[in-house]
């Protein structure tokens, strides 16, 4: 579908227009002409002040300007620059997570982090609940240490129960 219509030929365009819009359209052509000099590039406009964004930014901008510009010409050199450092910090950032997954220590005696918080307790109301139902809360809530911090099931194994005398000959 065109958008033009009837504005794609230059003498309907100017059909309606009075001299005076013809003077004022035709400075305005003339005025969309750029100058030899132009456009001006001013360096401050795109200077870097922040000093650690300069210095992580620095070895890809060198990188830009040699080889990437140059070769993939700016279009592609700039989406080259732009995309491969994320994608290399993406990595980073899952390659770290994945470490920190698989080969570090999870038990409640090596706690780290976020995890190094203790729980709060959500029972806003326990003394009253305490002295309606005596019992309740400790039947209620987990409390690892009263296990020996095994399993709950751990003392109810079965495995190595005393049954008596084998009829085995060995």
């Amino acid at each position: 579908m065109s958008l033009e219509l009837h504005m794609a030929d230059e003498r309907v365009r100017a059909s309606g227009l009075s001299p005076a819009e013809r003077e004022w359209r035709k400075k305005w052509v003339h005025d969309q002409h750029l100058h030899a000099d132009e456009p001006v590039v001013v360096d401050a406009v795109h200077r870097q002040l922040n000093p650690i964004r300069t210095a992580y930014r620095l070895p890809w901008d060198k990188f830009y300007l040699h080889y990437l510009k140059p070769t993939f010409g700016v279009y592609y050199g700039t989406a080259v620059r732009v995309t491969v450092p994320k994608l290399l910090m993406a990595f980073v950032v899952v390659q770290t997570a994945y470490y920190y997954w698989k080969y570090e220590v999870k038990d409640w005696t090596h706690l780290r982090g976020l995890e190094s918080m203790p729980q709060k307790e959500v029972i806003v109301n326990a003394p009253a609940i305490e002295s309606k139902f005596p019992g309740l809360m400790d039947k209620g809530l987990a409390n690892p240490s009263k296990d020996d911090y095994y399993t709950p099931t751990f003392n109810k194994r079965t495995a190595y129960l005393d049954v008596g005398e084998t009829k085995r000959p060995w």
